[in-house]
């Protein structure tokens, strides 16, 4: 579809800079804010969050929406930055933000559907190549079975990559192709993070097996809540009531979607019905939490997408913002704004200080064959 209908602004893949929103601005902001954010030339304050939407797309892959991911940035001293969720070209969203490949340690696992990790082998390689020297962690739901739980993931993750991981050896340090496994429960409320600032910690979802977790990031004051993919639930209910961000996953109604997938509607029923949350449950949520704003994510932003306001309109009269890639928020004690980024879609890697400064690896010794097959010229 090449065409929106409707009174919403362009959408960000016709060529729209606006946000799909019903309230841009929620407060007052401490300072002027372009319309349009560009990274690079806005310096987060002391007690501020930046949540970028990396990946707003659902489990079909396609140019105008990457596949599930959130970025959260603080402005703590540290300039700390964290990822929730990788899912298919979220990390070339995230190079076009040009933030440091050398920060870029610290993931959040909602649960390990592929739509939600599918980035996390270039994650593991691509960005040791570019700059990366220290190991990553990723945090994640365990389950009763062991085989599918976060520690198994990771490992057999690693195991996947030795490859690549060989290949460096003697010209990058390896180091930073490592991944550290923490196993998190997914069955009740647990804190999983407190460093410089920021806290953050998971909760259960109900999203197709054990393991499916949301997270609560609070930082100078301000509290954002993630959901994941899950169906309503009191959890998420209970860590977002009088937040200061909901950005809930929203699937739409089972009819659409089995028309803009072309599966049958009694399939489109199960998956919506046993895996997600759609726009008429969305409002109640909302209305439940009354969150300063509540985000739709995880949806196929197509034309016809008003829909899904009127959907939700239906029981919550609150602000609302449909996420797209690059759709931005900025929470403050004063406000909560959102708008979309300008960014530079060839932007090369931007670097910082590493914690460690590893040893290279002995170089490995070239095949023998090698030898006769090189054309020295």
């Amino acid at each position: 579809m090449t065409e929106q209908s409707g009174d919403l602004p362009t959408l960000a893949y016709l060529g729209g800079m606006e946000a799909l929103t019903t309230t841009p601005i929620v407060g007052i902001p401490p300072t002027e804010q372009a319309k349009v954010f560009v990274p690079g030339t806005e310096e987060l304050a002391d007690g501020e969050i930046r949540v970028t939407a990396l990946g707003s797309g659902d489990p079909w892959i396609r140019r105008s929406q990457a596949s599930g991911s959130l970025l959260i940035e603080v402005g703590n001293p540290e300039k700390d930055f964290f990822f929730f969720d990788l899912g298919s070209g979220s990390l070339a969203n995230f190079t076009a933000l040009s933030l440091p490949v050398e920060s870029a340690t610290r993931v959040f696992l909602s649960h390990l559907h592929a739509d939600h990790v599918g980035d996390i082998p270039g994650f593991l390689g691509s960005f040791s190549k570019a700059g990366r020297v220290d190991p990553v962690e990723i945090w994640g739901g365990g389950s009763e079975d062991p085989a599918l739980g976060l520690p198994a993931f990771v490992e057999n993750m690693v195991k996947a990559m030795a490859w690549d991981t060989a290949s460096i050896r003697g010209v990058r340090p390896t180091t930073g192709c490592e991944a550290i496994a923490h196993e998190i429960p997914y069955d009740r409320k647990e804190s999983i993070y407190d460093s410089s600032g920021v806290t953050i910690t998971s909760f259960p979802a109900i999203h197709a097996l054990s393991g499916a977790v949301g997270f609560a990031l609070e930082y100078g004051g301000q509290k954002v809540i993630f959901s994941g993919d899950t169906r309503p639930s009191k959890h998420v209910v209970e860590a977002a009531t009088g937040a200061d961000l909901l950005l809930h996953e929203c699937f739409q109604s089972p009819k659409v979607y089995a028309t803009v997938t072309g599966l049958p509607l009694e399939t489109a029923l199960k998956i919506t019905g046993l895996a997600h949350t759609i726009p008429s449950q969305m409002g109640k949520i909302l209305e439940l939490t009354q969150p300063r704003m509540g985000a739709l994510w995880h949806l196929d932003v197509t034309p016809g997408v008003d829909a899904v306001f009127e959907e939700i309109g239906a029981t919550y009269d609150g602000p609302v913002t449909v996420t797209q890639d690059f759709t931005v928020f900025n929470v403050t004690e004063e406000a909560v704004t959102v708008r979309q980024a300008q960014v530079n879609e060839a932007a090369p890697p931007v670097h910082g200080p590493s914690k460690t400064n590893p040893d290279l690896d002995p170089m490995p010794t070239p095949p023998s064959w090698w030898k006769d097959a090189l054309l020295h010229i």
